[in-house]
């Protein structure tokens, strides 16, 4: 995803790659629906705690959540093989 995206847009991204509606995914992270909807919309961030439980949800690591660093990632692994 590029970077430019904000946490909110990666937050949607990743939720609907898993066909998870914003009710499923604030009840995996004992939130309301409606933090869901502010995190999403940038309005509010999450706590740390609850950007975790979403990158362990997601299967993907807290850096490619908060900073949009996947693409990074894998481009080096690409580089170095």
């Amino acid at each position: 995803m590029d970077k430019s995206a904000t946490l909110g847009e990666r937050i949607y991204k990743y939720r609907t790659a898993l066909g998870l509606s914003q009710l499923e995914l604030s009840e995996l992270l004992d939130v309301s629906r409606q933090s869901i909807s502010k995190w999403e919309t940038d309005v509010a961030v999450p706590e740390l705690s609850k950007l975790v439980k979403m990158a362990e949800v997601f299967g993907i690591s807290l850096d490619a959540l908060v900073l949009g660093k996947e693409d990074e990632v894998k481009a080096e692994e690409i580089k170095e093989a």
